[in-house]
């Protein structure tokens, strides 16, 4: 019995001649088929129909018969490397593993040749994985730093062509739904572009590639964060436990970007949750193996802080709106001063009436301020989350703290202290400006609590 052929037949072009011309008020005759390879070009809709054959006969467990329609098209395609790759991953489940690795080869050359590194590496980590000691993926994996140093630069004179407003951040363009191969080469990765050769070479060795179906949980809030993430396909969604019973969605990530890098520097939990809501292909990076990296290599650790400060950043940019109004030069002045600080749940950060040279900063986790009475018993203010600010009266109006600050959770902190805020304060007069305001208005609501006046619902500043 022959093998289907899913792509055996397309719309053929109109016929030129006067003789197939449609009579008025005739019904439209069928359009006429030819076979594919008389044509130059695969006509994108019966495309599609081939791969969503391949995909249900797949999901119905008939292996076979998906091989076959995935290699039609990527015979059809023979550009597209992600048909080479669903091939490979057919003959994978087949156990036809020599057929597999010639596939995956085959894919994540094209993968690389064409920018996209990150589903080079993965599919290289597949090849070792079956075949430890391929050499020529060891090879391809050595030559990714010189092709990364290529796309950067391209990136860099993409980038150069449309500069950015001063004052606004630059954002990831939305992706459509086409081939990944067929777009521009992605961006470079911070986590690696920093790397030199070798420490780079290391990072490879030391990442593991992980699947995850729709729905799958993959970091768990308040779970012990030994890795980072780095997604090479799919799409994430970020959640955290409100203060009611509905979970808060604080963002979604896509191809390129990563998560969990906090847990490279510190011990701790996971403050938030992380869930597929696609197919992801994923590279984890564990802490004890970038110790080990950053041993050799210094560099590593600094380019984790980097990028760690760099998200610290973002995320008080996006939750307070005193940061989001900065001019960028004053934003980034500002963020290089701040030093990350981590805190212990119950850990009291300020006590009332001893010395607080300082400005903080929550990035993760919450704290509570409280104003404790000659008799021992506690007032407390609105509860502070991400984004919120204390300690600036301190600064300007009194050398000890107003109010005693304890965290209700564990907690990640940016601190700017005395010594670091005058240094900057010079060149940025509108910073003394706005943290000043803020103290007066952090006053007022002070006086009003230990009044008994009520404060305003969804004010949580102190």
């Amino acid at each position: 019995m022959s093998k289907p052929n899913y792509l055996s037949f397309r719309i053929a072009q109109a016929p030129t001649s006067s003789s197939s011309e449609q009579r008025p008020g005739s019904r439209p005759s069928a359009p006429r088929l030819a076979p594919v390879s008389a044509l130059p070009t695969v006509n994108a809709l019966m495309l599609r129909r081939a791969k969503d054959q391949g995909t249900a006969r797949l999901a119905e467990g008939k292996l076979e018969a998906a091989l076959t329609a995935f290699q039609e098209v990527a015979k059809a395609a023979p550009g597209e490397p992600l048909h080479r790759q669903k091939v490979a991953e057919v003959l994978q489940r087949l156990g036809r593993t020599t057929e597999a690795i010639a596939e995956y080869e085959a894919a994540a050359e094209m993968w690389a040749r064409t920018g996209w590194l990150l589903r080079a590496i993965a599919l290289c980590k597949v090849i070792l994985q079956l075949d430890p000691g391929h050499t020529r993926t060891q090879s391809l994996l050595a030559t990714l730093h010189t092709r990364r140093e290529h796309s950067r630069s391209q990136a860099q004179r993409q980038e150069s062509s449309a500069p950015v407003p001063p004052g606004l951040l630059q954002r990831r363009p939305t992706l459509v739904p086409v081939p990944a191969s067929s777009r521009e080469p992605m961006l470079p990765i911070p986590f690696f572009s920093s790397l030199g050769r070798e420490a780079f070479l290391e990072v490879l060795a030391g990442v593991e590639r992980r699947v995850c179906k729709p729905g799958e949980l993959i970091v768990p809030e308040g779970s012990p964060g030994t890795s980072m993430f780095i997604i090479v396909e799919g799409e994430v969604k970020v959640v955290r436990k409100g203060l009611t019973s509905q979970p808060l969605m604080l963002a979604k990530m896509g191809e390129g970007e990563f998560f969990g890098e906090m847990a490279l520097l510190y011990e701790g939990t996971r403050l938030s949750t992380v869930v597929a809501t696609s197919e992801c292909v994923l590279l984890e990076f564990s802490r004890k193996r970038m110790e080990t990296i950053a041993a050799r290599f210094p560099q590593l650790n600094q380019v984790v802080h980097r990028l760690y400060r760099q998200r610290l950043l973002a995320n008080a940019l996006r939750s307070n709106p005193l940061f989001a109004a900065w001019p960028e030069d004053l934003q980034q002045a500002v963020s290089e001063a701040f030093s990350p600080v981590s805190v212990a749940e119950g850990e009291e950060i300020l006590t009332r009436g001893k010395p607080a040279q300082a400005l903080y900063l929550v990035l993760r986790g919450r704290c509570v301020a409280f104003h404790q009475h000659v008799d021992g018993h506690e007032t407390p203010y609105p509860e502070m989350a991400e984004g919120d600010l204390f300690g600036e009266i301190s600064l300007f109006r009194s050398k000890l703290a107003t109010a005693s600050v304890r965290a209700t959770t564990s907690c990640v902190l940016l601190k700017l202290d005395s010594a670091s805020l005058e240094r900057l304060l010079p060149h940025h007069p509108m910073l003394r400006q706005e943290l000043q305001r803020l103290g007066a208005e952090r006053m007022l609501r002070t006086t009003m609590l230990l009044c008994g006046r009520p404060i305003p619902v969804g004010d949580t500043r102190v």
